[in-house]
């Protein structure tokens, strides 16, 4: 019987110790529910303005574009209280879809850096079915689809009048972007094509009929006999049939 004594006088001094730990963890809970709230309010501000930034960034930068973004998860335990002002944004930062914001408080001062990445959607040209090469492209060849050009690498047409006359410099598959270098400028002129030749005299546009001695593209010179006089110039093309003279 005397061995139970001391079992239960441990058992009372532990019920003791552990509502004494109760009571630490319950007081360190309610002196940190003030911060914690504080720090979810500020992360909220944060991340509502530098999301509203980029979108305006890239919107002045891409005309006519949808942009989504996702921001990295802010440090918790910086704590930040909340500004009093419009936070100032800046991206000195981006690099394809990554992209870094700078974001500052004047009252009170702090600052940080956020990350994050942001996709801009726009339509653009693409194949719709498979462009063999060497063939000419008409319009019923393309296609407009909206595609995350931050991650399309060099240039891209939004037009498909940009593209269509052109020839297809390498056979393109369906549903792929099309880029200039996939393109080569089909000629507007094929040697023995009957052409205008026009010249500018003063105000005066003067024409005459010619024969081009030469294929060309738009932009390129070539050899054209003037078909009243028999003698042979050099002339710009400046359109299908069209050449002009200096």
């Amino acid at each position: 019987m005397s061995s139970s004594r001391p079992f239960r006088q441990d058992a009372r001094v532990n019920t003791h110790t552990l509502t004494s730990v109760a009571a630490v963890f319950a007081i360190t809970g309610a002196l940190m529910h003030p911060f914690s709230a504080r720090a979810d309010n500020t992360s909220t501000q944060i991340r509502q303005q530098v999301t509203a930034a980029i979108k305006q960034h890239f919107g002045d930068k891409v005309p006519d574009s949808r942009t989504e973004v996702q921001l990295n998860p802010i440090n918790r335990q910086l704590d930040f209280p909340p500004c009093g002002h419009p936070l100032s944004v800046d991206l000195p930062f981006h690099s394809g879809s990554r992209i870094t914001a700078k974001v500052g408080c004047n009252q009170p001062r702090w600052s940080l850096f956020v990350t994050g990445q942001a996709q801009v959607f726009k339509p653009v040209v693409m194949a719709a079915n498979p462009i063999i090469k060497g063939s000419r492209i008409r319009a019923s060849m393309l296609q407009l689809r909206e595609q995350d050009i931050s991650s399309l690498r060099g240039d891209y047409f939004q037009r498909q009048q940009d593209v269509s006359g052109h020839l297809a410099r390498i056979s393109i598959s369906a549903d792929t972007v099309i880029t200039p270098r996939m393109l080569t400028q089909a000629n507007a002129i094929s040697r023995g094509d009957a052409v205008t030749i026009e010249a500018r005299r003063g105000g005066v546009l003067i024409r005459t009929e010619g024969t081009a001695q030469e294929n060309g593209r738009i932009g390129e010179t070539i050899d054209v006999t003037n078909n009243r006089s028999g003698i042979k110039v050099r002339a710009r093309v400046t359109a299908s049939g069209r050449v002009q003279v200096p």
